[in-house]
């Protein structure tokens, strides 16, 4: 399994509609991506976050198609913008030593083939994970 997580903070001019709309934006993500087995999102607790995505996914396979469904990128659109911090990574309790590496590349090629969100993406402030190049 691969959980994918999303911790953000918001910028301080988001408004409490427009955070609420990423919000959906993420649920919605998880009720119609056929590739997510399960998911949640809400607060942040515990940490330097506000807010918090996480998707289980069966495998790789889950997650490309997961990273690369119209309601994925719908989410980056709205919500990209509005991200002061953000980082998303990856755990999985699937021993193949190359999984990092696999899951990065998927994270990639995701970008290359989007690179208006691969933009977005670019310009949080302070991002942290996969997919950018240094």
């Amino acid at each position: 399994m691969i959980y994918h997580i999303n911790r953000a903070m918001v910028k301080a001019t988001a408004t409490p509609a427009q955070i609420e709309e990423v919000l959906e934006s993420w649920r919605n993500q998880g009720r119609s991506n056929p590739a997510v087995k399960s998911f949640v999102v809400g607060r942040d607790h515990g940490g330097d976050f506000a807010y918090s995505a996480v998707f289980v996914l069966e495998d790789l396979d889950g997650l490309f198609e997961y990273l690369t469904h119209p309601s994925t990128y719908a989410t980056d659109r709205i919500g990209l913008g509005l991200a002061e911090r953000l980082d998303i990574f990856d755990v999985s309790d699937d021993d193949d030593p190359e999984l990092g590496a696999k899951i990065q590349e998927l994270h990639r090629r995701r970008n290359e083939h989007n690179p208006e969100v691969a933009a977005q993406l670019a310009a949080v402030p302070t991002y942290t994970g996969a997919g950018l190049d240094d």
